[in-house]
């Protein structure tokens, strides 16, 4: 192996003619995309681009987009994923971060407001397939950023290898190959869904681009496009199975896997895509953008431990450790630390930040001539004494409410399975007598449903009084970053005036 550009070239010789991306009615074979993807490599080069420089791409999942990552590639620079959603405080703040030479944009997408170069589709010429800079496997390959949904987006940057081995450790315990079709309905700036389209580059496994995210537009691309693999996360199968979609009513039987990452399928929603998607393997897998894929649930135990993160993929161990660094016992909640393969470089431009999460490993033997890197993951968790590892939520998202230490996860789990909420999110804000004050985000599952003297009546004999939600937000839908994932930060913006109100009128 020696970097993705010399990957995905094979990849798309050896596949010239099959169809690598399908985006509706606008489709390329691997041979087209490889011929685009050259013609974006020789535009970087006469555009002032050279080995290491930072392009940055604002993602709208796109045929386009797909060749100006690769051709960032050919050219020896590093891709870095913004979502075309992204508000402008975070793309100032990643111009200000990773200083990119310009921006990349498909001309069905309108371009952000920035003083950087941009460049266009429409402007990139037939170009050639001229040579490439020669990039290592050690060498920085791409840049994403975190969801953002607990504070600033921090820029992740991954080496050609770790990527490479990563994907073929994800692809082969899932037994993703060419034959297969897949279908990912998330932005590619999300790392769970750039690992999608990695798929496609280094595989040759077709993938297929919807033009938006609904569960309407997911249910039309599963039955007009047939694919074999549905890669979504716990928010859309949420919106497929909870809500109204017609998902029911779909020809589901091209499908034969499902796979998620990111947060937990609640477990109501698992139950129903065990009877809706009987006839497939759902494969619940648990990762960070730092990490690219950390462990994995056997497909044959879903059933009896949905709740599970499951074991470590080849290549990687996990393991719980205390506020000292020692190991922690069966059933003891500890921090999840990460170690093996796949981990990211750090983050770009913070070196401090990239001390705090990539650390010696604890286990190394003293006098070790090299200590070892591993991930802090941030996430609290245990094994039981099987060494299944279960997630108790993040560290710096615990609450600390009545002088007691609680999970938002935890209270989110039970409100949602209630059945009464479509959606619940769980925060804290600042009290002066209960250090912090609970507070449920919910939306109502049906219209005109008193959701709150219902949740309240069932979540009084269920918790404990320093985890009983004290202030609820009724809202119509939960507020998500472009990955997905909910915005507590602005969950936390729109509880402040209300917060406020409260303790003036109590002075």
């Amino acid at each position: 192996m020696t970097n993705l550009w010399d990957l995905f070239v094979a990849t798309a010789r050896r596949d010239s003619a099959r169809p690598a991306i399908i985006a509706g009615d606008r489709s390329w074979t691997f041979g087209e995309w490889l011929a685009r993807a050259a013609d974006y490599a020789a535009a970087y080069r006469a555009a002032g681009v050279a080995p290491n420089d930072r392009v940055l791409l604002r993602v709208r999942n796109s045929t386009e987009i797909a060749a100006a990552l690769t051709g960032a590639w050919g050219a020896g620079a590093i891709p870095c994923l913004l979502d075309s959603t992204e508000p402008p405080t975070h793309v100032a703040h990643a111009v200000t971060t990773l200083s990119p030479r310009l921006l990349a944009v498909d001309d069905d997408d309108a371009s952000w407001s920035t003083d950087l170069v941009t460049l266009h589709a429409r402007d990139v010429a037939d170009g050639g397939l001229a040579p490439e800079p020669r990039t290592l496997p050690t060498d920085v390959a791409l840049i994403d950023f975190t969801s953002g949904s607990t504070g600033r987006p921090k820029a992740v940057a991954h080496s050609h290898g770790a990527l490479a081995r990563g994907c073929r450790a994800v692809a082969g315990y899932l037994g993703i190959g060419p034959a297969d079709r897949l279908l990912c309905p998330i932005s590619w700036s999300f790392s769970y869904a750039s690992m999608q389209l990695q798929f496609t580059a280094l595989l040759g496994v077709t993938h297929i681009v919807t033009e938006g995210n609904t569960a309407f537009e997911v249910c039309e691309s599963l039955a007009r496009d047939r694919p074999t693999v549905l890669a979504g996360y716990a928010p859309l199968y949420t919106y497929l199975l909870r809500g109204v979609s017609t998902v029911r009513t779909t020809d589901l039987t091209s499908l034969r896997l499902l796979t998620n990452t990111g947060s937990a399928i609640p477990r109501r929603v698992l139950d129903d895509m065990l009877e809706v998607f009987a006839h497939c393997r759902i494969s619940l897998n648990y990762g960070l953008t730092e990490s690219y894929r950390s462990a994995a649930l056997d497909p044959a135990l879903v059933r009896t431990r949905g709740d599970s993160l499951g074991r470590p993929i080849p290549g990687v161990d996990l393991i719980v450790v205390r506020e000292d660094g020692s190991l922690a016992a069966p059933g003891e909640v500890g921090e999840i630390v990460h170690r093996g393969d796949y981990l990211c470089l750090g983050y770009w431009n913070d070196p401090e930040a990239t001390a705090r999460v990539l650390r010696p490993d604890p286990l190394m033997p003293a006098g070790s001539p090299y200590p070892g890197r591993v991930l802090f993951t941030g996430d609290l968790g245990y094994h039981d004494a099987e060494g299944f590892l279960y997630f108790k939520g993040r560290r710096d998202n615990q609450l600390q409410s009545m002088g007691v230490r609680v999970s938002p996860g935890e209270i989110e789990e039970l409100l949602f399975a209630s059945g009464l909420a479509s959606e619940v999110a769980v925060f804290g804000m600042p009290h002066e007598l209960r250090g912090h004050e609970v507070w449920a985000a919910v939306v109502a599952r049906t219209p005109g449903q008193d959701v709150k003297r219902e949740l309240e009546h069932y979540a009084r004999p269920l918790m404990s009084l320093h985890m009983l939600p004290r202030r609820w937000l009724l809202l119509p839908a939960l507020p998500r970053t472009s990955n997905g994932k909910v915005d507590y930060p602005a969950l936390k913006a729109a509880a402040a005036p209300l917060a406020s109100a409260q303790l003036t009128a109590r002075t």
